[in-house]
């Protein structure tokens, strides 16, 4: 079983978080540790290294997408010359990358094809 609570300390490494924001993804680590539990292949307990880690990684994934649905489509600063865009999907983009990355290294987990192909 992946400890919800090292998932945690996990998320707190890859994103800062206010305190709003940890009690919010507090019920996310609950929720992918159990998820992902289920897909632990025979050997592998849920307490090494890549696999909190990578239980980590889909809880920031899961958390970037509930807030996309949230944020503003778009958003703009503009300063002189210089415009920087920042937009959800931008967000979700990268999400994915550290998630990818984090399955790409952890070989714990049976793919049932819900998250893991098309990385």
């Amino acid at each position: 079983m992946i400890d919800p609570q090292s998932v945690f300390e996990s998320v707190k490494t890859l994103i800062d978080l206010n305190p709003e924001d940890e009690e919010r993804i507090t019920g996310l680590c609950n929720a992918c540790a159990a998820t992902l539990s289920r897909r632990l292949k025979e050997g592998f307990t849920g307490e090494e290294d890549e696999t909190v880690y990578a239980c980590a990684a889909f809880t920031v994934y899961r958390y970037a997408l509930i807030n996309s649905c949230f944020d503003d489509c778009f958003e703009q600063l503009k300063a002189g010359d210089v415009t920087v865009h920042r937009s959800p999907s931008a967000l979700l983009e990268s999400t994915e990358k550290l998630l990818a990355d984090a399955f790409s290294s952890a070989d714990c987990f049976t793919d049932i094809g819900f998250v893991f192909k098309g990385f």
